[in-house]
């Protein structure tokens, strides 16, 4: 994400939604609403849950760039 949004914070539950590249064999990800997206993904590695958990936030120092950390209940 660019910007640092308040309430993207350790333990904030967040919602994503899922998106898809070449034909649905490659899938990827944007926290909502369009706050931060994945990288991309099989679709063998999809999530089974569209609900998380902030676990870190983080900023890269020469990008400026924040890094989110979510974890889902698999």
């Amino acid at each position: 994400m660019e910007i640092d949004y308040k309430e993207i914070r350790e333990g904030a539950e967040v919602s994503v939604e899922e998106g898809y590249l070449q034909d649905g064999l490659v899938v990827y990800y944007t926290i909502t609403p369009a706050i931060a997206m994945s990288a991309n993904f099989t679709r063998q590695e999809a999530l089974k849950s569209r609900r998380g958990t902030v676990k870190n936030v983080r900023q890269d120092e020469s990008s400026g760039a924040f890094y989110v950390t979510v974890s889902f209940d698999e």
